[in-house]
């Protein structure tokens, strides 16, 4: 047992892969991210989700809560997806610093 944990990596070591690993994936995920915040945030959409309230204005009262909650949770995801990419556009930049500092 003693032999099997004494070529395992350590905690630092996986802790320094896991953190590398992140950096990789931020990079490769960053565009497509972008894209992502980009069409959530977007003008036609706030105009197709003002439209969709406009149209169930005329509903059932429990349908406009629900369409209203709809509504909400867009503009929630696209705060989210927002934070999100701004956490991948920190991570991609440190993985493109690494291999110029000597990482």
């Amino acid at each position: 047992m003693a032999e099997e944990t004494a070529d395992a990596p350590g905690v630092g070591e996986l802790r320094a892969q896991f953190e590398a690993l992140q950096r990789q994936i931020a990079a490769a995920t960053v565009g497509t991210s972008e894209s992502f915040v980009a069409l959530l945030a977007s003008p036609e959409l706030d105009a197709m989700m003002a439209a969709v309230t406009n149209a169930a204005a005329d509903l059932d009262e429990p349908t406009r809560k629900r369409v209203a909650a709809w509504v909400k949770m867009r503009a929630g995801i696209a705060t989210l997806a927002a934070l999100e990419l701004t956490r991948l556009r920190g991570l991609a930049a440190v993985a493109q610093e690494a291999p110029t500092n000597g990482g």
